[in-house]
């Protein structure tokens, strides 16, 4: 009997305590901060600020002097800047792929997806949020 209650102490213990060393992959920004950063827990690539007033996205890239900076993303069909006094955009990234991520907006519900984007003139490739196939 004590060897049981032994077992399970030690087996509760241990869910707690890996429990308390979740990888943090999300800012918990107070409620009506502008910008929060996300990233997925994939890949470290996979990191962005979202401006949560105008669903302008950034995305954490190398400069050619090897610092980091956010370059914007395209954004296909963004609704115009509004003038909401809160924040109504959100991102959801897979913890499975990033063709599982999203980019809400939380008052009409349009959604995009993240994806490669092609320039038709250039045939350069980005990645960027396109509308979500409703």
């Amino acid at each position: 009997m004590i060897l049981r209650f032994f077992s399970l102490y030690v087996l509760l213990y241990v869910a707690f305590a890996a429990r308390g060393q979740e990888i943090h992959n999300q800012t918990s920004p107070p409620p009506n901060a502008k910008f929060e950063i996300v990233q997925a827990q994939t890949a470290a690539k996979w990191a962005f600020r979202l401006n949560r007033f105008t669903g302008q996205v950034s995305q954490l890239v190398k400069t050619s002097k090897g610092n980091q900076s956010w370059e914007n993303m395209r954004v296909i069909d963004a609704p115009k800047v509004s003038t909401n006094s809160y924040p109504h955009f959100q991102i959801f990234l897979s913890g499975l792929a990033a063709k599982y991520s999203f980019l809400i907006d939380t008052d009409s519900g349009k959604t995009w997806v993240l994806a490669t984007l092609t320039d038709d003139a250039s045939k350069e490739t980005e990645f960027g949020w396109e509308p979500f196939e409703e």
